[in-house]
């Protein structure tokens, strides 16, 4: 019998102790025990009777899926930024605190992680013009926004440059503000992460279907040509890659 994760609704690997969606821990299955030919306890069958909670499904527009996998080509060049500016502030800190490199070869490591930066910046903008808009990135950027926009006022406020009257007013309509974008980007996560599920699911089914495909093509049922195109069918969609643009998302919401 096929069973389900209590907490997140997720199926289960059959022998598995733990959700391999959410970690929760899986019940263990009771099997009847008949101490006679017919006598079984109630306690020891009570659970083959309950009902098996069904997955929740949850579908994204074709534009959403499209823009994850966009997503998933363009954060890593975001990462490759974010390590060539270190590069760049390590290099800086060798010439002019420790003094280990010269002035002409400073400035020519600079030049050059500064042509590549703007090469994967460039990159990132063409890719970005082809991406549809996603709701779950948009609110995230607005938390962070609202975010530095507190810090700010929180700078000018120390400064003295704005009475605390109006300090007060702006902290408590931002705050309420972020409270409200929050509340949302958890909605959305927590769709996102059952659509994760969704595909984990799919990615089982799609390679049981390969076996199965694999096995009518080697007793001969379908021809090499039939066989392909039949494989080709069950790839349609990129999972893999929908599966690691999803993590990637949930990964960058975890820091607001």
């Amino acid at each position: 019998m096929v069973k389900y994760c209590s907490r997140c609704g997720a199926r289960a690997i059959p022998g598995a102790k733990f959700c391999r969606s959410c970690g929760n821990k899986l019940e263990k299955d009771k099997t009847p025990v008949v101490k006679d030919k017919d006598e079984v306890y109630e306690d020891e069958i009570e659970e083959d009777y309950d009902p098996e909670p069904s997955p929740i499904k949850v579908e994204l527009t074709k534009e959403e899926e499209e823009s994850l996998l966009i997503l998933s080509d363009i954060i890593p060049l975001q990462k490759k930024i974010e390590e060539l500016n270190k590069e760049k502030d390590t290099l800086e800190i060798r010439f002019r605190v420790e003094e280990e490199i010269t002035e002409k070869e400073y400035n020519a490591e600079t030049k050059k992680l500064s042509g590549d930066i703007d090469k994967f910046t460039k990159e990132i903008e063409e890719k970005r013009k082809v991406m549809s808009s996603m709701a779950l990135l948009n609110l995230v950027d607005e938390v962070v926004e609202l975010r530095e926009r507190q810090e700010k006022l929180e700078e000018i406020f120390e400064e003295g440059r704005i009475q605390e009257s109006t300090y007060d007013r702006l902290k408590k309509e931002y705050k309420e503000k972020e409270k409200a974008v929050k509340a949302k980007v958890d909605e959305e996560e927590a769709r996102l992460k059952q659509f994760r599920r969704n595909l984990v699911d799919e990615k089982e089914e799609i390679a049981s279907l390969k076996e199965e495909l694999f096995a009518r093509y080697s007793v001969e049922e379908f021809t090499d040509k039939e066989y392909r195109e039949k494989i080709k069918e069950l790839e349609t969609r990129n999972i893999e890659g929908l599966i690691a643009a999803v993590d990637e998302v949930i990964a960058r919401m975890s820091k607001v």
